[in-house]
């Protein structure tokens, strides 16, 4: 007999496990590709970075601008993984949420698939409409902290290097500051330009190291579950 209703039917307690469970599996294989990619955009950077400092080294006759060239690679590899950081943050917040209340629930016999509870009406919910978990800004602070920050040391530590010994070795600050000259640009204004983008790195930094008010947990201390005490026999 067709059902002309037009309600849908409702999942047992076994059906909805199973359905979760099968779910799971497949979130979690979602988030573990969106980590390759990231793991990827950062092999990018650090063969990127070790290009340019053996190319820059290895042949005198590249000026230091070849350093600068490399910073807005690597630069340019950092945006594109923040931008994948926020994918990847986004599914393992329901990959968590599946962890600390469908995995935790099932171990511990306190599983609650009311639709009203919080996990169920969370995850139904960003599933219905899926949203970032953070702004660029922080992943762009987070990625930075976690990587490039040393990609970035290490290349600009190579363009002062760079400055220091081409075309001639500098014995003085004023010989360091025209070399380090470009085109028609003054050596003040490029390490002035260099000194900005430092800025903006630190600037970078300091969102990366802000809480996301209260994402990274899911639920608030006081309401945690207590841990559950083993029996001594």
């Amino acid at each position: 007999m067709i059902d002309k209703s037009g309600s849908s039917p409702k999942l047992s307690r076994g059906e909805l496990i199973t359905t979760l469970t099968h779910y799971y599996r497949a979130e979690v294989q979602r988030s573990l590709a969106w980590r390759e990619r990231l793991d990827l955009t950062t092999n990018w950077a650090v063969g990127s970075t070790a290009a340019v400092l053996g190319f820059g080294f290895s042949h005198p006759e590249f000026p230091h601008i070849f350093f600068l060239f490399g910073l807005a690679i690597v630069y340019i590899l950092l945006y594109v993984e923040s931008r994948r950081y926020r994918f990847y943050d986004a599914y393992e917040y329901r990959v968590r949420l599946l962890h600390q209340h469908f995995i935790y629930g099932a171990l511990t016999g306190i599983l609650d698939l009311d639709k009203e509870s919080f996990w169920v009406a969370e995850l139904a919910s960003d599933l219905r409409h899926p949203q970032y978990k953070m702004d660029r800004l922080h992943a762009l602070g987070r990625r930075l902290l976690a990587n490039y920050i040393y990609l970035f040391a290490v290349l600009l530590s190579g363009w002062l290097f760079k400055i220091k010994i081409h075309p001639e070795p500098s014995h003085s600050w004023r010989q360091f500051v025209d070399q380090a000259a470009i085109g028609g640009l003054s050596g003040w204004l490029v390490l002035l330009g260099i000194a900005m983008f430092v800025l903006h790195l630190l600037v970078l930094a300091w969102h990366g190291r802000k809480p996301l008010g209260g994402r990274d947990l899911l639920y608030p201390p006081a309401t945690r579950p207590t841990k559950p005490h083993r029996h001594s026999d």
